[in-house]
């Protein structure tokens, strides 16, 4: 799945999964499975992954339809597609694991979560708010708001993204990254030209979008999940300038054992631009919570 000029990790070992999900794994110890979202691919976690994998064994996977996974042939509500991951890794490991997922990587984990408790050591959600159990938004959104969240309703509608970022999808990556991020410099040319070339593809623009087409048939199905708390660990950050404590907050009603809070100097895309950081924070959770299962 990933080249070999991949920030990864040196003794990674590439591999397809059940229902053609491809991942990268490396390391020794507990299992650490890491989502990424849209429009990035688990090469969003090159960063951060040598260091997790120092301390565990980690497996990041493209979500079915974004990067090198096979398209869904059943729909990209996040229930549906959270159980074809959780089969794929099942089928790797009959213990617990930590999951990570960060901006559509997070609304999966949620619903993995929701659907699959008594196999989760953790939960930890990144920058995201997941489908169903955010505050709505009243319209029109401020400026400093639609600049970060406009595709939320852009990427719903038929047609009209297909037709506006064909052929122009680096111009559209670059756009996300360049204001979404408090230091877009972080993300490398080399990590850009990777999702510009996943997303390129024919009929991969349309599989990204499908995950926001979706989110109302996510929402629902979160609403319902939302009735029984989740009883893992969960870990909740955000960047400062991105969705910062808000998502702690939010999992305050979804979970019953919550922490989390800010990644100071900071945008939507906390594992490149404060790697350092978030792999301790993450590091810590999970020694934290295998050490109460003790």
């Amino acid at each position: 799945m990933l080249e070999r000029k991949s920030t990864m990790h040196s003794s990674s070992k590439k591999q397809v999964l059940a229902h053609q999900i491809h991942s990268v794994a490396a390391g020794t110890g507990s299992l650490v499975v890491l989502l990424p979202g849209w429009p990035e691919t688990a090469e969003a976690y090159g960063e951060i992954f040598p260091m997790l994998a120092a301390r565990h064994k980690v497996l990041a996977l493209d979500p079915p339809g974004l990067g090198d996974s096979a398209p869904s042939s059943k729909g990209y509500d996040t229930a549906q597609i959270s159980g074809m991951l959780a089969d794929a890794v099942h089928g790797l490991t009959d213990s617990r694991y930590h999951l990570v997922g960060h901006d559509v990587g997070a609304w999966i984990a949620y619903a993995w979560a929701a659907q699959f408790p008594e196999r989760l050591e953790s939960l930890t959600l990144l920058d995201s708010a997941v489908p169903g159990c955010s505050a709505p938004q009243t319209f029109p959104l401020p400026y400093e708001v639609n600049v970060k969240l406009w595709q939320f309703s852009f990427n719903t509608l038929p047609d009209l993204p297909e037709i506006l970022t064909e052929g122009r999808e680096q111009q559209l990556l670059d756009w996300l990254i360049n204001h979404k991020a408090q230091h877009p410099e972080r993300i490398s040319q080399a990590k850009r030209d990777r999702y510009v070339e996943c997303y390129s593809r024919a009929g991969a623009m349309s599989r990204g979008f499908a995950y926001y087409r979706d989110a109302s048939r996510s929402a629902l199905q979160n609403i319902e999940f939302a009735k029984t708390k989740l009883p893992m660990p969960v870990l909740a950050l955000g960047g400062t300038a991105g969705v910062g404590d808000r998502l702690r907050i939010a999992m305050e009603m979804l979970a019953t054992r919550v922490e989390g809070g800010d990644i100071a100097d900071c945008g939507h895309y906390v594992m490149e631009e404060q790697p350092e950081e978030v792999s301790r924070r993450l590091l810590d959770f999970f020694k934290q919570a295998e050490d109460a299962k003790r």
